[in-house]
C-alpha cells in the first residue's frame, strides 16, 4: 500500500512520528520512500517515479511512503523532513537537481541514503566529496549527451559534411563546446557552426545561411519550436535538411510541428510513451525507479542480513536488477540509462531502426 504525505500534513506528521500511527514500522519491516514531484508541470514524470518503485515494492514485499519533493529547494527539504518522521529505510526518486541537493543534507544527517534517478548534474556527485552525502545516482551523467549526440555524428555522419547549430543560450553553447570536444576526439569537426536568435516566428536567416553552405545535414542544439520554424522555413525555400538534435526535441512544444523523420538522441525518459493522466507501467521514468528501488531494497536488506551499512553495500556490491547487473562506481555513479535514437514519424518519436 502507498502512503501520500501531502505538504499541509508535514506538521501534524513531524510532531506523531515518535508514537504509533500511520507511519509506524513494524518490526523487520523495510520501508522504501520515494520523493517525487506529484503536483504541477512535472506530476506526469513524477508519477511514473512512483509507479516504477512501487512495481519493485510489491515484487519485494516492502512498503512504500511517497512524498511530494516539488521541483525547487523547498520543496525539497519539505520532503527530506518527512521521510525521516517517516522513519524509512532507504529513498530513491529524486526528479530535480535543486529539491534533492536541498534534501541531501537532512537524509544524510538522518543516514537515509539515497538513490537518484533524475538528476544529472556533476554537482550533486562533488556533495558525496565534499560533504559526505549519501547519495547514488542511476541518472546518466552531465555530459552524456553529449557524447551520445557525438556518437550518432561519427556513426551516421562521418562520411560527409554536416553543420553545428545552436540557439546561443549559455545550456546550448555549453553543449554545443562539449559536442565539439567529444567530435574532435575522434577526429571530427562541423563544416559549419551557425548561431540563430531564439524564439523567432521565423528563421529564414539561419535557413539561408545553410542553403549558402551547401550543408544538408545538420545537428540542432536548441528548442523543439525553434528546430521546427528553422526546418519549415529551409523547406519554403528548397533546402532539404537531415536533421538531429538532443533530448530537447522530445519536449512538448507550440508552434509548426516537426517534420517527419527528424531523429532525437536521447535517453528514453520521455520518450516511448504517450502522456497521459495515469503513468503507463514500466514506461519514461518508471524504468529507472524500478532500478532503483529494486537496489535500494536489495542492499537495505544484505546490509541487515551481514550487520553492514546500507552506504557500505551500495559501494561495493553488485545488484541484480530489471535492467541487468548494476555496480556503483567511485563517484556513486552507474550508468544504467542508455542513449539511443528516435525518429519522428509525424506525430511521435518511436525507436529508431537503425539504434
Amino acid at each position: 500500500m502507498t502512503h501520500a504525505l501531502p505538504r499541509f500534513a508535514l506538521t501534524i506528521v513531524l510532531a506523531i512520528a515518535p508514537v504509533a500511527g500511520a507511519f509506524a514500522q513494524s518490526p523487520g519491516e523495510l520501508v522504501l520512500g520515494v520523493a517525487a514531484p506529484l503536483a504541477g508541470a512535472n506530476e506526469i514524470l513524477g508519477r511514473q517515479i512512483v509507479a516504477g518503485a512501487e512495481r519493485a515494492a510489491g515484487d519485494a514485499g516492502a512498503r512504500v511512503i511517497e512524498v511530494d519533493s516539488g521541483c525547487n529547494a523547498d520543496g525539497g527539504r519539505e520532503a527530506a523532513d518527512a521521510l525521516i518522521a517517516a522513519r524509512v529505510t532507504v529513498a530513491t526518486g529524486f526528479l530535480c537537481a535543486a529539491s534533492l541537493e536541498a534534501a541531501l543534507p537532512k537524509l544524510t544527517a538522518a543516514a537515509i541514503p539515497v538513490i537518484d534517478v533524475g538528476v544529472r548534474a556533476a554537482r550533486i556527485q562533488r556533495l558525496r566529496d565534499k560533504d559526505g552525502a549519501l547519495v547514488w545516482r542511476l541518472a546518466p551523467a552531465a555530459d552524456a549527451v553529449a557524447q551520445a549526440l557525438g556518437a550518432f555524428v561519427r556513426e551516421r555522419w562521418s562520411d560527409t559534411p554536416f553543420a553545428l547549430v545552436d540557439d546561443g543560450t549559455p545550456q546550448a553553447r555549453d553543449l554545443a563546446d562539449k559536442v565539439r570536444r567529444a567530435l574532435e576526439d575522434s577526429g571530427l569537426r562541423a563544416a559549419v557552426n551557425e548561431t540563430y536568435r531564439p524564439a523567432e516566428e521565423k528563421q529564414f536567416p539561419i535557413a539561408r545561411r545553410l542553403q549558402q553552405s551547401g550543408i544538408a545535414r545538420v545537428l540542432f542544439l536548441g528548442a523543439r519550436s525553434d528546430t521546427a520554424i528553422i526546418l519549415r522555413d529551409a523547406a519554403e525555400i528548397g533546402l532539404r535538411i537531415e536533421a538531429a538534435g538532443g533530448e530537447s526535441l522530445v519536449d512538448a512544444a507550440d508552434g509548426p510541428p516537426l517534420p517527419s523523420g527528424v531523429i532525437a538522441v536521447a535517453s528514453g525518459f520521455d520518450v516511448d510513451w504517450v502522456p497521459s493522466e495515469t503513468a503507463p507501467e514500466d514506461e519514461g521514468y518508471a524504468r529507472t525507479a524500478r532500478t532503483g528501488a529494486e537496489i535500494a531494497i536489495e542492499a537495505a536488506r544484505r546490509a541487515a542480513a551481514e550487520g553492514r551499512s546500507i552506504a557500505d553495500v551500495l559501494n561495493a556490491e553488485t545488484f541484480v536488477t530489471s535492467a541487468g547487473l548494476v555496480r556503483f562506481q567511485g563517484d556513486g555513479s552507474a550508468g544504467v540509462v542508455t542513449f539511443r535514437t528516435y525518429r519522428w514519424d509525424g506525430t511521435r518519436f518511436v525507436a529508431d531502426a537503425e539504434g
